[in-house]
């Protein structure tokens, strides 16, 4: 699992431990979510909305490498939430928080932007011995495995201090294992789970779930990508082609994103997604993460197959 979903998933479970670290002082409470932009299938990976609808709307992107169009990418995501929502009057401010500061190349010409960039260790840095978001996030701030063992079950002490619900308190504990498995090699979940006595988590439904959804999204946002910088598809066709992909269970659109580079048609596209749609597997929905309601734009009856008409004319010229 990326290290920036995991940013996500602890922004989800408690939003405060974002404002915690930001030394922000939320005047209300606030939703997280993650946002799919209509016209485009993208994701805005992280948007912190108010409670109170008139106060500041909060934007966040996690970086955990270096790219140089960040600034302007998150710009762009902050610009097309509010197209989309014209009677907002919301004050707003977006921050990339960067795991590393040496991935940051700077603002450049965006420096004059509504924009802030922060550094994880400067922040954790500023956080009390027993603050939610700094115990969370120990993995960044040691250095040797040592340093692990000898303090874990501090750090565990901690995070449950707060008064969460035990489900809350379970997730970020799973939080800070796994933080801890991408740096430490050598110190297997398993034996994490034994020297704090945990229930395993990653067995739970309510994981396994979390972790199968966002591998349908990342993957079907790489093959939207894909298709449209192959087939070049007009934007109202790709949008109906990705709701048809939504249909698909996960291992399908991993065969999809082989199978579709000796395609160059949209009727062999819809011919191989049909193909897997009438497989048995799919009459139960619960197994992918799609939607019973994918259209079929082959033969859709709004407009649309004209359109597709005059993709594939512009493809056999």
């Amino acid at each position: 699992m990326k290290t920036d979903s995991i940013f996500y998933e602890l922004f989800q479970t408690e939003p405060s431990i974002f404002f915690e670290l930001m030394h922000i002082t939320p005047a209300c409470q606030y939703r997280f979510k993650s946002i799919t932009i209509k016209t485009t299938e993208k994701r805005i990976d992280g948007v912190f909305e108010p409670e109170i609808e008139t106060e500041t709307i909060y934007f966040v992107e996690v970086q955990a490498q270096p790219d140089k169009t960040m600034y302007w990418r998150t710009m762009r995501e902050v610009a097309t939430y509010f197209e989309q929502r014209p009677d907002l009057k919301n004050d707003w401010r977006a921050i990339v928080l960067w795991l590393d500061e040496n991935d940051d190349h700077g603002f450049g010409n965006a420096s004059q932007l509504r924009l802030k960039s922060v550094y994880l260790s400067d922040l954790l840095k500023k956080l009390p011995e027993s603050s939610l978001p700094l115990n969370t996030l120990r993995p960044f701030m040691v250095d040797y495995e040592q340093e692990v063992r000898q303090n874990i079950n501090s750090w565990v002490e901690h995070i449950r201090q707060v008064g969460l619900k035990p489900e809350f308190e379970n997730r970020l504990v799973d939080i800070l294992t796994r933080l801890i498995e991408q740096k430490f090699k050598t110190l297997s979940y398993e034996e994490l789970e034994k020297m704090l006595k945990l229930t395993p988590y990653r067995e739970t439904q309510s994981f396994q779930k979390a972790l199968h959804e966002e591998l349908f999204e990342d993957r079907l946002e790489m093959l939207s990508d894909q298709i449209e910088v192959k087939f070049k598809f007009a934007q109202r066709t790709m949008n109906k082609l990705i709701l048809r992909l939504k249909g698909l269970a996960l291992d399908d659109l991993k065969l999809f994103s082989i199978a579709m580079f000796d395609m160059n048609r949209l009727y062999e596209i819809n011919a191989w997604i049909d193909e897997r749609l009438a497989k048995p597997a799919h009459n139960d929905n619960s197994t992918n993460g799609g939607s019973e309601d994918s259209p079929d734009i082959q033969n859709s009856d709004d407009g649309e197959s004209e359109e597709i008409g005059e993709v594939e004319a512009r493809e056999q010229d």
